[in-house]
């Protein structure tokens, strides 16, 4: 049966390693550090009335520790053109808002629905936090081995104009956690039960994907297998024996109609018939894969979808292939983006509109989505990127050696419901 424990009191937090890396004018590390009981709070000193904040960054690292970062930038950092070529000055920075060890081993996983953040670590547990009120809520123990991956059902990652999270079928009404004890695990978050323990692997689960309807997933296991598992039902559908060995990564395309499994050195892609469609060998080991689409001008200067199937490696690596223009043995890359010196572990989409604060009665008319893109590495970097832009737009280094990451509304935490010692900080800021 599984037990969900309640949190009393926090954990001994770690202390905030703040050593940006600055590349040209896009950090700026200026800040002041307070206290919140244990946790070292550190906030900006300078916010010009030109720039907000815009996302928040969650990280977890193999030091156990989970850090939450603000990114506050301008409204060059929703162009589609080059920081150079905006021709803005904006200083963009962040501000870390939390940082702590709430694992007592290596944090593995990270995903997040809405208000409710998971983290799952080689101690075996998957622990809770609600985003809103800035909480730790409980821990969930079932699984008996290393959480190795964690997905939201029907979680959507982004806002529209109306600053609220939307999807086509819910809101991460279900969790799907899976571990190295082979099990893959379905949890109501109304109360953090398990509904269903899906069976099937022998041996531990690498990988999950979510299919965009949320009526099914798939998943990839040390034991060689890919399964289709019927989440209107908690069965195993389909089961598929790969070869070449140990299949670590695999992803549904953005409209579900074929899927990604990868090996450390190759990918293949099937269609939903589990027939191969195309493959790809890679120079250097696969760590991240994922599909996202693009809204980029043709030659005609009309915005068009561009699917790309992304991965990262262990050159440090983030490689975009265009998955309209696959062959049986290849898929052409698109472009490349580097800005880590090993390999990137992780990377996590964000989309969203430009905050009004930053809209002029000029730029108004003219806000375009952008999306966003976090990549994290062994080299402690975190990296915010324009993918309208394909460059970077801030870096953060933690000094940690970093896992998974997430990516959040700004919006997502709400004053009222912050404890008096949180608000007292947040006062505080605002009247400097």
């Amino acid at each position: 049966m599984a037990k969900r424990k309640r949190e009393e009191k926090s954990h001994e937090d770690g202390k905030l390693k703040n050593d940006p890396v600055t590349p040209g004018n896009l950090i700026s590390p200026d800040g002041s550090s307070q206290k919140d009981g244990n946790l070292d709070v550190q906030v900006s000193t300078t916010l010009s009335k030109n720039l907000a904040p815009i996302l928040r960054v969650i990280t977890g690292s193999y030091e156990h520790n989970l850090l939450c970062l603000s990114l506050t930038a301008g409204i060059s950092a929703f162009s589609s053109k080059t920081l150079v070529d905006a021709g803005s000055s904006d200083n963009n920075f962040f501000t870390p808002v939390f940082h702590f060890a709430p694992h007592t081993a290596s944090i593995r996983s990270i995903a997040h629905a809405k208000r409710y953040l998971v983290t799952g670590g080689n101690d075996e547990h998957i622990r809770l936090y609600d985003l809103q009120k800035r909480k730790e809520i409980g821990t969930l123990m079932y699984h008996e081995g290393t959480v190795t991956c964690l997905e939201f059902v029907n979680a959507t990652v982004g806002v529209e104009d109306n600053l609220e999270e939307k999807s086509a079928g819910g809101n991460g009404k279900w969790l799907l956690s899976a571990g190295e004890d082979g099990k893959v695990l379905v949890w109501r978050t109304k109360d953090w039960e398990v509904l269903a323990n899906m069976k099937g692997h022998k041996g531990a689960v690498n990988d999950i994907s979510v299919h965009p309807s949320g009526k099914i997933a798939l998943s990839v296991g040390r034991d060689r297998t890919l399964r289709l598992w019927n989440l209107m039902t908690a069965k195993n559908a389909s089961v598929l024996k790969l070869t070449g060995g140990e299949a670590t990564q695999v992803a549904w395309s953005t409209d579900g109609d074929k899927y990604a499994v990868g090996w450390q050195t190759k990918i293949v892609i099937y269609d939903m018939s589990a027939k191969p469609l195309s493959s790809i060998e890679l120079k250097s080991p696969l760590y991240r894969l994922r599909y996202v689409s693009l809204k980029e001008a043709n030659d005609d200067n009309e915005n068009i979808l561009t699917e790309y199937l992304v991965t990262s490696d262990a050159t440090g690596s983030i490689t975009f292939r265009d998955a309209a223009k696959a062959t049986e043995d290849d898929i052409p890359i698109a472009f490349d983006l580097k800005a880590h010196s090993i390999r990137v572990k992780d990377f996590e989409f964000y989309t969203r509109t430009p905050p009004p604060v930053l809209c002029s009665d000029d730029t108004k008319a003219t806000s375009q989505t952008t999306i966003f893109m976090s990549s994290v590495s062994s080299d402690g970097k975190i990296v915010i990127w324009n993918l309208n832009a394909r460059e970077p737009i801030a870096v953060y280094q933690t000094n940690e050696r970093l896992n998974c990451c997430a990516l959040v509304a700004e919006e997502v935490e709400k004053y009222d419901t912050l404890r008096p010692v949180d608000k007292a900080i947040e006062s505080e800021y605002e009247s400097e």
